[in-house]
Protein backbone atom coordinates (compact mmCIF):
# COMPACT_ATOMS: atom_id res chain seq x y z
CA UNK A 1 0.00 0.00 0.00
CA UNK A 2 1.32 3.46 -0.59
CA UNK A 3 2.59 5.99 1.70
CA UNK A 4 -0.71 8.08 0.81
CA UNK A 5 -3.47 5.29 1.40
CA UNK A 6 -1.44 4.30 4.68
CA UNK A 7 -1.67 8.09 5.77
CA UNK A 8 -5.39 8.04 5.31
CA UNK A 9 -6.28 4.52 6.34
CA UNK A 10 -4.42 5.77 9.61
CA UNK A 11 -6.61 8.97 9.98
CA UNK A 12 -9.45 7.65 9.21
CA UNK A 13 -8.83 5.26 12.06
CA UNK A 14 -7.76 7.60 14.29
CA UNK A 15 -10.93 9.91 13.94
CA UNK A 16 -13.34 7.01 14.36
CA UNK A 17 -11.76 6.11 17.63
CA UNK A 18 -10.83 9.38 18.87
CA UNK A 19 -15.00 9.79 20.56
CA UNK A 20 -13.50 6.97 22.15
CA UNK A 21 -10.37 7.57 23.40
CA UNK A 22 -11.01 11.17 24.16
CA UNK A 23 -12.68 12.48 27.50
CA UNK A 24 -15.32 14.49 28.09
CA UNK A 25 -16.19 17.12 26.19
CA UNK A 26 -18.80 19.51 25.50
CA UNK A 27 -21.96 19.25 23.81
CA UNK A 28 -22.26 19.79 20.20
CA UNK A 29 -23.47 22.95 19.10
CA UNK A 30 -26.65 23.31 17.33
CA UNK A 31 -24.87 25.83 15.16
CA UNK A 32 -22.63 23.15 13.59
CA UNK A 33 -23.69 22.71 10.11
CA UNK A 34 -25.20 19.13 9.48
CA UNK A 35 -22.67 18.23 7.07
CA UNK A 36 -20.05 18.90 9.80
CA UNK A 37 -22.06 17.11 12.22
CA UNK A 38 -19.92 14.56 14.17
CA UNK A 39 -16.96 16.20 13.43
CA UNK A 40 -13.83 15.86 15.68
CA UNK A 41 -14.51 18.78 17.86
CA UNK A 42 -10.22 19.58 17.42
CA UNK A 43 -10.65 19.98 13.73
CA UNK A 44 -10.23 23.35 12.48
CA UNK A 45 -13.58 22.79 10.43
CA UNK A 46 -15.86 22.93 13.37
CA UNK A 47 -13.24 24.49 16.23
CA UNK A 48 -14.59 27.91 15.55
CA UNK A 49 -18.62 27.23 15.85
CA UNK A 50 -17.87 25.50 19.75
CA UNK A 51 -15.40 28.44 20.33
CA UNK A 52 -18.49 30.43 18.84
CA UNK A 53 -21.23 28.82 21.67
CA UNK A 54 -18.68 30.15 24.59
CA UNK A 55 -18.75 33.48 23.36
CA UNK A 56 -22.82 33.75 22.88
CA UNK A 57 -22.90 32.32 26.56
CA UNK A 58 -20.65 35.32 27.63
CA UNK A 59 -18.00 32.56 28.68
CA UNK A 60 -15.26 33.38 26.71
CA UNK A 61 -14.34 36.99 24.88
CA UNK A 62 -13.84 36.78 21.36
CA UNK A 63 -10.53 37.33 21.69
CA UNK A 64 -9.48 34.34 23.67
CA UNK A 65 -11.71 32.73 21.08
CA UNK A 66 -10.00 33.96 18.17
CA UNK A 67 -6.55 32.97 19.94
CA UNK A 68 -7.99 30.25 20.70
CA UNK A 69 -8.84 28.89 17.46
CA UNK A 70 -5.15 30.33 16.01
CA UNK A 71 -3.76 27.64 18.36
CA UNK A 72 -5.91 24.89 17.30
CA UNK A 73 -5.33 25.01 14.08
CA UNK A 74 -1.23 24.90 15.02
CA UNK A 75 -2.53 22.04 16.94
CA UNK A 76 -4.31 20.22 14.27
CA UNK A 77 -1.43 20.95 11.97
CA UNK A 78 1.30 19.70 13.88
CA UNK A 79 -0.95 16.63 14.76
CA UNK A 80 -1.41 15.66 11.16
CA UNK A 81 2.79 16.34 10.65
CA UNK A 82 2.80 14.15 13.52
CA UNK A 83 0.53 10.88 11.91
CA UNK A 84 2.55 11.64 8.22
CA UNK A 85 5.85 10.75 10.17
CA UNK A 86 4.82 7.23 11.87
CA UNK A 87 2.99 6.29 8.74
CA UNK A 88 5.29 3.59 7.82
CA UNK A 89 6.28 2.98 11.51
CA UNK A 90 5.22 -0.51 13.47
CA UNK A 91 2.84 0.20 16.49
CA UNK A 92 5.82 0.14 19.10
CA UNK A 93 7.38 2.74 17.06
CA UNK A 94 4.30 4.83 16.45
CA UNK A 95 3.80 4.63 20.46
CA UNK A 96 7.33 5.38 21.34
CA UNK A 97 7.26 8.37 18.53
CA UNK A 98 4.33 9.80 19.82
CA UNK A 99 4.77 9.72 23.86
CA UNK A 100 8.61 11.13 22.84
CA UNK A 101 6.66 14.30 21.39
CA UNK A 102 4.27 14.38 24.04
CA UNK A 103 6.94 14.01 26.59
CA UNK A 104 8.81 17.25 24.31
CA UNK A 105 5.93 19.31 24.69
CA UNK A 106 5.20 18.82 28.21
CA UNK A 107 1.90 20.21 30.21
CA UNK A 108 -1.03 20.44 27.67
CA UNK A 109 -2.34 23.98 29.83
CA UNK A 110 1.00 25.22 29.87
CA UNK A 111 1.87 25.07 26.22
CA UNK A 112 -2.01 26.72 25.10
CA UNK A 113 -1.55 29.18 28.31
CA UNK A 114 1.63 30.45 26.64
CA UNK A 115 0.21 30.37 23.34
CA UNK A 116 -2.41 32.67 23.53
CA UNK A 117 -1.08 34.75 26.17
CA UNK A 118 -3.50 33.69 28.91
CA UNK A 119 -2.97 33.51 32.40
CA UNK A 120 -2.77 29.68 33.62
CA UNK A 121 -5.06 30.34 35.79
CA UNK A 122 -7.40 31.18 32.85
CA UNK A 123 -6.36 28.81 30.40
CA UNK A 124 -7.51 26.24 33.27
CA UNK A 125 -10.54 27.89 33.28
CA UNK A 126 -11.21 27.82 29.28
CA UNK A 127 -9.54 24.32 29.26
CA UNK A 128 -12.26 22.60 31.47
CA UNK A 129 -15.22 24.81 29.60
CA UNK A 130 -14.18 23.43 26.04
CA UNK A 131 -13.47 19.48 27.84
CA UNK A 132 -16.93 20.39 29.71
CA UNK A 133 -14.38 18.71 32.54
CA UNK A 134 -12.34 19.13 35.12
CA UNK A 135 -9.06 18.39 32.49
CA UNK A 136 -7.84 22.12 33.06
CA UNK A 137 -7.59 21.58 36.40
CA UNK A 138 -6.02 18.30 35.98
CA UNK A 139 -3.30 19.60 34.16
CA UNK A 140 -3.25 22.88 36.50
CA UNK A 141 -2.43 20.79 39.28
CA UNK A 142 0.46 18.65 37.74
CA UNK A 143 2.16 22.33 36.84
CA UNK A 144 1.94 23.52 40.42
CA UNK A 145 3.19 19.69 41.65
CA UNK A 146 6.02 20.11 39.13
CA UNK A 147 6.97 23.56 40.09
CA UNK A 148 6.94 22.73 43.94
CA UNK A 149 9.30 20.14 43.60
Amino acid sequence: MNSKLQLIALFLAFTALSPCLSEARMPEPLIVPLELKGTEPHNPKVIGYYLQELVNQNLMTTEEAERTKTYMIFRHARRMQDLKEVSNMSREQRRAYMRHKRELRGNPLVEYADYCGFTYERAEELMNLMHDSDKGTKYYSQMKKKAAQ
